[in-house]
């Protein structure tokens, strides 16, 4: 597996991490740089593929998927594969999860049984209390957890924005922004098309456009904590490293609305529904229009 990894990430022409990956119709991958000159060494300038030698005739498509893995390989590449032989196991740790509605922000709404939450546009509840976020639309989740392994996952709306993950039970819930690791906050967060660690540097990933349904792996011990794309199979990103020595808290933040529409809802999956064994069968890609 590990071996495999790699190899899905390195390009056949310079036998390097792929950059701005490309497969053409006969489904090779290539780098754009790499099938750009290898069209300028053709004199009857016709695109053939370096390793079939196929005519292609259809514009070449991006590889997001690729690109990607590649990413993930350059940042986490030990941690990477090393977690694609876990995930089979995942479902054991699986949590009994609910939200907890002490904490969140008055314009949260939560449904009967504590699954689902979406952010409305006026406070449902405009008492103050201790333990609710008080300037930012986010909800924690219950059980908390001190140590062992932790897994659940969450729907999430289609290109809508959002935030998942863990803090620390100290955290600040009075802050107006900067939820980061340096402040006891250890998420991923869905803006404008792609994901955002909370890791300082803050780190961007290509998200899948169909990205819609989220693996959240804690490994309280190892300090560790894995985001999945389930339905595409695919790690998303890792937290690693983190220090911390008080319980830690399922993280939920949902959109905020629209002027012409309600915020996108997040939901706590239940344990009747392993998605991670189905994933999808069509490739992440899409067109480029040319090649030039």
């Amino acid at each position: 597996m590990s071996t495999g990894l790699r190899e899905e990430a390195l390009c056949p022409i310079c036998l390097e991490l792929f950059s701005n990956p490309i497969s053409l119709s006969c489904v090779h991958t290539f780098c754009f740089n790499c099938i750009q000159l290898w069209l300028l060494e053709r004199k009857d300038l016709k695109l053939t593929c370096p390793i079939c030698r196929e005519v292609i005739n259809r514009p070449p498509m991006e590889e997001w998927q690729i690109r990607t893995l590649t990413l993930l390989m350059e940042q986490h590449g030990f941690l990477l594969e090393q977690s694609l032989h876990l995930k089979d196991e995942f479902l054991k740790f699986w949590e009994d999860m609910t939200l907890d509605a002490v904490t969140a922000h008055s314009r949260l709404v939560l449904s009967d049984d504590l699954r689902k939450v979406h952010c409305g546009k006026i406070c449902h509840n405009p008492v103050e209390e201790p333990q609710r976020f008080a300037y930012v639309a986010c909800v924690l989740g219950t059980p908390c957890f001190s140590s062992g392994y932790h897994y659940w996952e969450v729907e999430v709306e289609e290109g809508k924005e959002w935030a998942l993950g863990v803090c620390k039970e100290s955290a600040d819930r009075k802050r107006k922004s900067g939820f980061s690791s340096e402040h006891g906050f250890w998420i991923i967060s869905m803006k404008a098309g792609a994901i955002y660690s909370s890791s300082i540097p803050e780190t961007r990933i290509p998200a899948n456009p169909g990205l819609s349904h989220i693996g959240i792996f804690l490994d309280v011990e190892m300090e560790e904590i894995k985001f999945f794309d389930v339905r595409n199979d695919a790690l998303i990103y890792v937290h690693s490293n983190f220090s911390c020595l008080e319980p830690l808290r399922p993280f939920f933040c949902p959109e905020l609305p629209g002027e012409g529409d309600s915020g996108g809802p997040l939901s706590i999956c239940s344990r009747e529904i392993p998605h991670m064994f189905f994933p999808p069968k069509s490739p992440w890609t899409k067109p480029i229009k040319h090649l030039s």
